[in-house]
């Protein structure tokens, strides 16, 4: 299965999408972004949409408020030409047990249900809590992906995985084929996102997870982009570049 191109993150640059949309994304395309992950959806800004649209943009993933707001986000992806619409976070309490978990599944299994019928796959996002909370030993992101329908896929943060004390790679390896898209962000597990660095320089085994996942989308992410401007951005896309085609 080949690799589906490069992306970045929108969240990424949320305030220069706020100061100066068309420019920012001029400057993501100008960096060799064919194809970008919107966040927010339904609620994405005009002026962003008309930003990819005069540069080309494509917009395959995007996180959005499916299972809050299903019928709008769907709607909006649609209009967007999302493939695939991702649920960016719930409460940590969610999945505390499995109860809890199975009820977050029963939720996205009827969010996938609904998209499907507009050809749009639903998919979930982890943060760190997914993965230290266990349950009969096992990481509550696989519980969920044991108790979710086989369509609902899943976008695996390499990063908050390493935080939540688990090895990316071996989850990577367990998601198999659901895994669609991998947040490639970097820095050191016991720090903070304040730390964090441009992919390949810091102590998350990204290049492994690439590799156990190679038909997976890598989409470029920072929670707070080190140094001045994108250059962090860009050094991340050389990196995944360099990994991808080796």
């Amino acid at each position: 299965m080949t690799r589906p191109p490069m992306s970045v993150q929108l969240y990424t640059v949320r305030d220069h999408l706020e100061a100066d949309a068309a420019g920012t994304i001029e400057a993501l395309a100008a960096m060799g972004f064919t194809a970008v992950e919107p966040f927010g959806l339904p609620d994405l800004p005009t002026a962003v949409r008309e930003a990819l649209a005069a540069h080309g943009l494509a917009t395959p993933t995007a996180h959005g408020s499916i299972l809050a707001r299903t019928a709008e986000t769907i709607t909006a992806a649609a209009e967007l030409g999302v493939q695939t619409i991702i649920e960016p976070y719930q409460d940590p309490a969610r999945f505390a047990d499995r109860e809890s978990i199975a009820a977050v599944a029963a939720e996205l299994t009827a969010a996938a249900e609904a998209a499907a019928v507009h050809g749009i796959v639903v998919g979930y996002h982890n943060h760190g809590f997914e993965l230290s909370s266990a349950v009969d030993g096992v990481p509550a992101l696989l519980v969920l992906a044991e108790l979710t329908d086989p369509r609902v896929v899943f976008e695996l943060d390499a990063y908050w995985a390493a935080v939540g004390g688990v090895d990316p790679v071996e989850i990577a390896k367990t998601l198999g084929d659901r895994l669609i898209a991998l947040h490639v962000k970097d820095g050191d597990p016991a720090g903070t996102i304040e730390q964090q660095v441009p992919a390949g320089l810091g102590s998350v085994p990204l290049a492994e997870v690439l590799v156990a996942a190679p038909h997976a989308r890598p989409v470029v992410e920072f929670d707070i982009i080190p140094g001045e401007g994108l250059d962090a951005i860009a050094a991340s896309a050389r990196w995944v570049t360099e990994q991808v085609s080796a």
